[in-house]
């Protein structure tokens, strides 16, 4: 099992301990406490994230123990039968006509 590790920077306020903002990079961070060096600081933080598990998938799927049956008791039919048994549906007069709102 592989551990990822993430961090991250927050830009605190120093007089009131407050967090002004959470930056993904360090540049970021710095050009926030850079619009007040004397009254902001930065502290690096570092989250562990829950464990990842690789997961290896087969390449192909098993071949063993399959059987093929073309035939209507089998379960499986044509294209072909399955257009033949298709009736097309008439509809009645009044469902010809246009419905108006």
């Amino acid at each position: 099992m592989k551990y990822t590790s993430e961090e991250y920077f927050s830009v605190i306020e120093i007089k009131t301990g407050r967090k002004i903002c959470d930056c993904g990079d360090e540049l970021d961070a710095l050009m926030i406490v850079s619009f007040d060096p004397t009254n902001r600081t930065i502290t690096r933080n570092q989250f562990l994230m829950g464990q990842v598990v690789d997961i290896e998938i087969p390449k192909q799927l098993p071949t063993s123990n399959i059987t093929v049956s073309n035939t209507k008791e089998g379960g499986c039919t044509t294209r072909k039968n399955q257009l033949e048994d298709i009736t097309p549906n008439k509809l009645s007069q009044s469902e010809l006509e246009p419905f108006i709102v």
